[in-house]
């Protein structure tokens, strides 16, 4: 477990929550804490805490560890409370979006058709006084300025050099622009003209926005300017959808001083993604301040105030933080120490000052939670305990186990097990997107399987973010190939290191991840006992042919899909020859279809026609429809997440006991 660090004083972590039993519910009832900040001053931290039906506001006094609510928002409210931050000690900025409704005209005389009521969702900033008082509305008297009157606001910069201001992008009369509004008073003066197509802005070191991005459906345009001036200078466009999931050009923030901006780009030349800056003004990069040895650059850690850099990150198999100032470094690696190195600690905030670092820590036999590191006395406390009724010693270590594909790739996977010896059934579980990644840390569906006693194996296949350009790339029409033989190899793997039985293996997964289980039991049939498909895809000419449909031949979000998994009419039969609902007939072992019905990402209909195939073939499934559910678990209702762990802890107890 976490432990002290001798020589650097630090106080204890999370304490041991009273025990409780590890069912469903323990794994899923979260402390959701969002938007977390610190005061410039260090001497109180800002959040916003949801519950089922409730969402606050909350400021901890850190000297006395009282908490006082400023802000609450009840479900019926039909608000959101989105983010919170400071403005000087004295004064918090909250940002809340709201729904509203727009009736419709009654039909009258010759319009015979009533139309339908609309439904909006509005954001808005305001702020108010540390204790709660001076409620303020940024654009306050001046509402006729946003578009309609109802046009959304929302924060771009917090301009901690600049007393009582703020930077906000607001949806006005123009288009999008970027307005300086007063915290005080909420009055608000135009600072840039975007148009009605602009999504962004991104501001250099003294506030000035000097990057816009402009978004389509399938383009992005970036324009950039030189600070203190008004006209914009097309910068080049990203074909979103082609370079989904790649850090090509990303800017993480304002960098020191007038025009420039911190961005993640992933040049030709270089393996993985490196840290620049970017001088708005001339449209070049700056030497690489940092690349990634094994993984991509991720967002680094930036001084609040000067926008000095402090230090850079990678994510490969588990994040490394090195600073710039080697006496800093002590500290890094103490806060891994603490941990037992068997946690992810990533900077959320800082004091005005930076010797105050505000934490959210995941770490796979501890839960998550925030911390609070004083540098100056060496000393952690733990502040919020995201998982307070889990039985914390009965949770799994994480571990990094590497092996090699069949073709002498080297990969690794994320091992979440109970300490022991001997085989024992093993559940395979692959990412979705696919270019997406898990990270190291608490998983906690990988934990809610391990303590059901499987062994829990998360590979990193080809295809993956977060390894690299090639490494993503690889995985390019390779649905069902490359990518799935990695799964493949990483369950061979773990059988021949005489950790996995070999007779009680299961694979399971969600998007991708569901795909992937539903072509490991149609492919690789000797491999697994069952399957659990959550939200898969069971044809993908049939996808592929439904995007096109929605989104248009020409459209980037096909052109990504077909670069992504093949084209359906050039590659019909190699198509058909990985999708798992042509497929059924080689399908022997048992599988559990979940899907939301609400589902627009991956439609039901690709679990239905599953089913529909797999009961064709003799083999029937069960199929467990999620009502009024999307694709992503975290808007599903609390009691149908419980239901999917429930129903895959059952179906796995049935196949794998």
């Amino acid at each position: 477990m976490f432990r002290t660090v001798v020589g650097f004083g630090f106080a204890l972590a999370l304490g041991a929550s009273p025990a409780f039993g590890q069912g469903a519910a323990s794994f899923i009832d979260k402390v959701d804490i969002r938007s977390a900040r610190i005061a410039p001053g260090g001497g109180e931290v800002a959040f916003i805490r949801r519950s089922e039906g409730a969402q606050q506001v909350l400021v901890l006094n850190l000297a006395n560890q009282q908490l006082r609510q400023l802000q609450a928002a009840k479900e019926s409210d039909k608000v959101d409370l989105d983010w919170v931050s400071w403005k000087g000690d004295g004064r918090v900025v909250i940002g809340a979006t709201a729904e509203i409704v727009a009736k419709a005209r009654p039909a009258t005389g010759s319009h015979v058709l009533k139309a339908e009521d609309e439904t909006y969702r509005i954001s808005r900033v305001f702020s108010m006084t540390a204790d709660g008082g001076n409620l303020v509305q940024m654009f306050q008297g001046k509402m006729s300025e946003l578009a309609w009157g109802v046009g959304s606001t929302g924060m771009l910069d917090e301009l901690p050099s600049q007393a009582g201001k703020v930077l906000i992008a607001a949806v006005d009369n123009s288009g999008v622009g970027a307005w300086s509004a007063d915290v005080a008073s909420g009055k608000v003066e135009r600072v840039a003209d975007g148009s009605w197509e602009t999504s962004r802005y991104v501001t250099d070191g003294s506030g000035y926005p000097v990057m816009r991005f402009d978004e389509t459906e399938d383009v992005e345009r970036i324009f950039r300017r030189a600070s203190g001036a008004s006209d914009w200078i097309p910068a080049g466009e990203v074909r979103k959808w082609i370079l989904k999931g790649s850090p090509d050009f990303i800017p993480v923030g304002p960098g020191p001083g007038a025009n420039k901006v911190y961005v993640l780009v992933r040049t030709g030349e270089q393996a993985h993604a490196a840290l620049h800056l970017y001088d708005a003004s001339t449209g070049e990069f700056g030497a690489p301040l940092f690349i990634g040895a094994q993984g991509d650059a991720v967002q680094p850690w930036i001084h609040p105030g000067t926008r000095e850099l402090i230090a850079t990150c990678e994510f490969a198999a588990r994040l490394a933080c090195r600073t710039i100032d080697p006496k800093l470094q002590k500290y890094v690696n103490a806060l891994d120490q603490f941990f037992d190195k068997k946690a992810t600690g990533e900077l959320i905030d800082m004091s005005a000052d930076a010797k105050k670092w505000l934490l959210h820590v995941s770490a796979p036999e501890e839960g998550e939670g925030l911390y609070l590191f004083d540098v100056a006395t060496a000393h952690m406390e733990p502040l919020v305990d995201a998982y307070p009724k889990l039985d914390k010693t009965s949770l799994s270590p994480t571990e990094v186990v590497n092996y090699a594909a069949r073709d002498g790739t080297s990969l690794w996977a994320y091992v979440t097990a109970k300490p022991g010896s001997g085989r024992r059934p093993m559940v395979v579980m692959p990412h979705g997107g696919p270019e997406a990644r898990d990270d190291y840390g608490f998983d906690a569906f990988a934990q809610f399987l391990a303590a059901q006693g499987y062994v829990v194996v998360q590979p990193n296949f080809r295809g993956s973010a977060g390894s690299g350009g090639a490494f993503t790339q690889a995985g390019r029409g390779q649905w069902g190939k490359l990518m799935q033989d990695d799964v493949s190899d990483a369950v061979k793997h773990m059988v021949d290191a005489g950790v996995a039985d070999a007779k009680r293996v299961c694979i399971v997964g969600a998007s991708y991840g569901g795909y992937a289980a539903l072509a490991g039991v149609a492919l690789t049939p000797e491999l697994y006992r069952c399957a659990v498909s959550i939200a898969g895809v069971s044809d993908l000419g049939e996808m592929l042919k439904a995007e096109r449909f929605e989104n248009g031949r020409n459209s980037n979000v096909f052109n990504y899909w077909r670069y992504s998994i093949g084209d359906p009419d050039k590659d019909r039969d190699a198509l058909q020859a990985v999708s798992p609902r042509r497929l059924a007939a080689k399908i022997t072992a048992p599988v559990l279809l979940v899907h939301g019905q609400d589902d627009e990402t991956v439609p039901i209909r690709q679990s239905e026609i599953m089913q529909d195939a797999l009961k064709a073939a003799g083999h029937p499934a069960r199929l467990v429809r999620v009502p009024k559910a999307d694709h992503y678990w975290d808007h599903w209702k609390r009691d149908d997440v419980v239901k999917l762990y429930e129903e895959t802890a059952a179906f796995l107890k049935q196949n794998l006991n």
